[in-house]
């Protein structure tokens, strides 16, 4: 297993940041949802609307974020970590403002694309979660999904979000959780987190306990942290045959996702 826990003092290596734009631009988040349907053509109606239906299954507490970031003193909406701006073209159906920022230029396009097909406005650029191009105060919400673990500096990168945040902003990050099921899994097969068609994994995949998080967010007046998501896509017939029952009490114990709601 490449890459599982990342070397503090690569923080600053700028190759780093090239490292992890190049691998997301050769693996697209979310194609994981088409690995078994490799006749589907990127960047199609078919290939979106197969993801988003995807998004709806796995991500069930979707509506639970979108009602806290509802909740903002405005819905002016910033994503950071857009990836191809499936997440985006939900909150932008919900009547927010969306801006969002990737590394990657190959997930840019394919958010500008999906919000070319769905008639929707919404900006997209290229832009560094450690590093947010945009003033102190610009935003009345900011949404981070699976993506703040895997930058160098995560710390960093929540301090941004508190900044560009006007007062009272309020934010969802979604983290992997380290005393989950899913990263003793990986620990004991070692595999990857995020190889989706080989056995390339991500440059930087980070795992935070739930004291880890406090402290990274300790700056926010609100810090609620939800575990969800025991296991997903990745589990194939397990997912579809665990009841569901067990599924969200185990999820709410040992889950994937740390998902913290904030305010500033």
């Amino acid at each position: 297993m490449q890459n599982a826990e990342f070397d503090a003092q690569n923080q600053t290596d700028p190759q780093c940041y090239t490292n992890i734009t190049e691998f997301w631009s050769r693996n697209p988040n979310n194609e994981i949802y088409l690995r078994d349907l490799p006749s589907v053509i990127p960047g199609s109606k078919e290939y979106f609307e197969i993801i988003l239906a995807a998004r709806r299954k796995y991500i069930y507490y979707f509506s639970s974020m979108s009602e806290w970031l509802k909740e903002s003193p405005s819905k002016k909406l910033l994503e950071i970590g857009c990836g191809m701006g499936t997440d985006a073209l939900v909150f932008a159906q919900k009547d927010f403002s969306v801006t969002g920022i990737d590394l990657s230029p190959v997930h840019i396009d394919f958010a500008e694309r999906l919000f070319k097909l769905y008639s929707l406005p919404g900006k997209f650029m290229e832009g560094n979660a450690e590093n947010v191009q945009f003033k102190n105060s610009s935003f009345g919400c900011v949404y981070s999904f699976g993506v703040l673990h895997h930058t160098p500096n995560t710390a960093r990168a929540i301090n941004e979000i508190y900044r560009v945040l006007v007062p009272t902003g309020r934010a969802v990050i979604m983290l992997y959780h380290k005393n989950s099921l899913n990263n003793f899994v990986h620990w004991i097969t070692r595999r990857g987190f995020e190889n989706v068609v080989n056995t390339e994994d991500a440059p930087i995949t980070q795992r935070f306990t739930k004291k880890d998080v406090r402290s990274m967010c300790s700056q926010f007046r609100v810090c609620n942290i939800r575990t969800e998501y025991l296991y997903g896509v990745g589990y194939k017939f397990i997912y579809d045959y665990t009841p569901r029952i067990l599924f969200n009490i185990l999820s709410k114990i040992i889950g994937w996702h740390l998902v913290i709601y904030l305010k500033k």
